[in-house]
């Protein structure tokens, strides 16, 4: 167990570090400053670190536990099934973690593709509901509504608009504590575009932040897990789509109102 823990833990900072010395050399080459470039580097480096050693510290540990036998037969199957989804939790956690460094990657050096076809909105949502909702605080309500039927399709990447529903749902559940986590889809709100939004009760984001919480490796605290690449992914991802990612300024109440709008007819870019 340990072996491979430590080949996991070898080959995602081999990863880390490669795509850190691909973005200095691309800052570097965008003629920004040196200092920033290293400052950058050093956050990056240190939440890469604790982003890497909190789930994997939970994986090695719990696994541990349910493969000694002694310990194994001292545990409910309550107790099992709960560290069970623990392990699938944190396994689930590095697994989001080397995606979004690939898929970032991928990003900036234009390999990363789009994949068109009939994508069922209402579908899709649910989708990224029932994926991320496991890791939903007991507190907090998530659901979806809509303003389209079931049948109602666009073409587009669906596997890309479920990423960036997930991204956003994501968010929400690290910065919300109790209340809800609503999604919802409009025809109406921004015309010619479908309009997907994930409103949140939790902490909020300050208005000055509106826009560089979508810059890479951007967070708004340390405390909560996470690269900081999230955000900046969905945002390339609804410019590729031809839509938009961004915060809604305009949202008075509690919490934070999170939009991707997306052409009601094809026009990726």
């Amino acid at each position: 167990m340990d072996s491979i823990v430590s080949i996991i833990i070898i080959v995602l900072l081999v990863i880390a570090l490669a795509v850190i010395i691909y973005m200095y050399y691309q800052e570097k080459r965008k003629g920004k400053k040196y200092q920033q470039a290293i400052k950058s580097q050093k956050e990056y480096l240190q939440n890469m670190s604790h982003d890497i050693r909190t789930p994997m510290n939970a994986i090695c540990g719990f696994s541990q536990i349910l493969c000694n036998k002694q310990i194994r037969d001292m545990l409910s199957e309550e107790e099992i099934a709960e560290y069970g989804v623990i392990i699938q939790s944190n396994t689930d956690l590095l697994s989001n973690l080397v995606n979004d460094i690939l898929d970032i990657s991928d990003m900036e050096s234009g390999k990363y593709k789009l994949n068109i076809g009939t994508c069922h909105v209402n579908d899709v949502c649910k989708k990224a509901i029932s994926t991320v909702k496991y890791r939903c605080p007991a507190g907090v309500n998530m659901y979806m509504t809509s303003d389209v039927d079931d049948e109602y399709t666009i073409q587009s990447d669906s596997r890309r608009v479920e990423q960036v529903l997930m991204n956003y749902l994501t968010n929400a559940e690290k910065h919300t504590d109790q209340g809800e986590i609503h999604v919802h889809v409009s025809l109406k709100e921004t015309p010619g575009m479908v309009t997907f939004s994930v409103t949140d009760t939790g902490e909020g984001v300050p208005p000055e932040k509106a826009e560089s919480i979508f810059g890479r490796f951007e967070k708004l605290n340390t405390i909560n897990g996470g690269t900081g690449l999230g955000l900046a992914i969905c945002r390339k991802l609804a410019t590729q789509l031809g839509g938009e990612a961004k915060l809604d300024t305009t949202h008075q109440a509690k919490g934070a109102r999170f939009i991707f709008t997306h052409p009601v007819a094809t026009q990726t870019k």
